[in-house]
């Protein structure tokens, strides 16, 4: 006794109806027979014996409550609905999202989210957005963190963590001489400012891994109660270039800055420094020595906004000295004006874990929200803020970065030319 066999290509509906042809004469073979027809039906429909079997036991089976019929089994039919509850945020958001994480320069999903809802009136007007429907404006504006995390697992894996570039070069730490100086200590949690101006600031050394001759350092400087970041690259670490850019931060800064807190390097540590914050007024606080905890919002600057950018590599030459200067002004507008961070403000022991509640803004927004900033600034800082275009910063910056990424490849093909 053998099952029927068709002649032709065949579709999962029409196996399955070949399946549910063979269901009486499977049910009256004895077992031996019921071999044969399983090993028929494995060939024609390429199932497995399991699903084969489960298919004929199911096909035309009833069920009854008080005697009624309530449902019967039809395997060649399918349904069109599907279980569980109707997908909101559909592939087309999932794109969407992806543009938005590219403005924004890969930023992470809760600084994403943050950064939408600051941003959500002008987003919307970039040529990447502007067929974007009112409907999925709304979609958007209303998802979560955790949805955007999830939607843009996959973009993100071929992406390369964001939209601008950066080298990935073997990191070399070098040792600090100390410098013992009058200068007091001051530890990470005595850090408590109430205004804005208390600046930590660091050096990071662009020496590509050989510490030989001279090479450009980024002085980097963050404020402490609005993460405000300051970026200035200088020739060598001299006094004189240290004191200078610190200057040029002070100008800059648009709030009054008051304290100056650095670690033990000798190009702070130095009385040319100690005079300049005592002609300023300015107190000057240093961190214990190798202890990086004491700076730790610049350290994580140093990281996340310096090697981000520009990477490990060796920059010792006047050109690459110009276009880090103009790589820092766009990078300090995207960080400062757009770019949300998460400040911790309460942390509480619950139990055996610690439940951490964390403010997520851009330092633009800490600053207009401060009070000890004057309202002339602060209209001032609006009006600049309007005049911005972050999709323009995100361009200009890979720019800059691709001339810088020139240059320094320039000097390594032709390492005889004079810097």
């Amino acid at each position: 006794m053998n099952a029927i066999i068709p002649y032709y290509n065949l579709n999962p509906k029409q196996k399955k109806i070949i399946i549910s042809a063979n269901q009486k004469l499977y049910k009256k073979a004895s077992k031996k027979e019921k071999t044969l027809i399983l090993n028929d039906l494995q060939i024609i429909t390429g199932y497995s014996r399991k699903y084969i079997i489960y298919l004929l036991n199911t096909h035309n089976k009833t069920i009854t409550r008080k005697g009624n019929v309530i449902l019967k089994a039809d395997i060649t039919k399918t349904s069109t609905s599907k279980r569980g509850r109707k997908r909101i945020y559909t592939r087309d958001i999932a794109q969407i999202l992806f543009r938005l994480w590219k403005i924004s320069g890969g930023i992470s999903s809760k600084h994403l989210k943050a950064f939408i809802v600051e941003n959500y009136d002008t987003l919307w007007n970039y040529p990447e957005l502007k067929d974007v429907p009112e409907e999925k404006r709304e979609l958007i504006k209303q998802i979560s963190h955790a949805t955007i995390d999830r939607l843009l697992k996959p973009y993100r894996d071929r992406y390369n963590d964001g939209c601008i570039p950066f080298p990935i070069r073997k990191r070399r730490r070098k040792s600090l001489h100390l410098v013992k100086g009058q200068i007091d200590i001051e530890l990470w949690k005595e850090k408590r400012p109430e205004k804005p101006g208390y600046i930590e600031v660091d050096l990071v050394e662009h020496n590509g891994g050989n510490s030989k001759g001279e090479f450009i350092y980024t002085l980097c400087g963050v404020d402490v109660k609005t993460y405000w970041v300051f970026l200035r690259p200088l020739k060598n670490k001299a006094r004189v270039w240290t004191v200078e850019a610190l200057d040029d931060i002070i100008s800059s800064s648009p709030f009054t800055v008051y304290h100056i807190h650095s670690d033990n390097g000798s190009e702070f540590i130095n009385s040319h420094l100690l005079n300049f914050c005592r002609e300023k007024d300015i107190k000057f606080t240093r961190s214990r020595e190798h202890i990086s905890n004491d700076n730790p919002h610049v350290e994580n600057r140093n990281m996340v906004v310096v090697r981000r950018y520009v990477g490990y590599a060796r920059y010792d030459t006047e050109k690459e000295l110009k276009i880090l200067k103009g790589l820092y002004h766009y990078i300090e507008l995207r960080h400062n004006f757009f770019i949300p961070t998460m400040r911790l403000m309460t942390k509480e022991k619950v139990g055996k874990k610690y439940k951490r509640v964390y403010e997520t803004k851009t330092p633009y927004q800490r600053v207009i929200e401060d009070p000890s900033v004057p309202e002339l600034i602060k209209e001032a800082l609006i009006e600049f803020k309007k005049k911005l275009d972050i999709v323009k910063i995100n361009k200009t910056i890979i720019k800059l970065y691709n001339q810088l990424e020139k240059a320094h490849r320039k000097k390594e093909v032709n390492p005889d030319l004079p810097h």
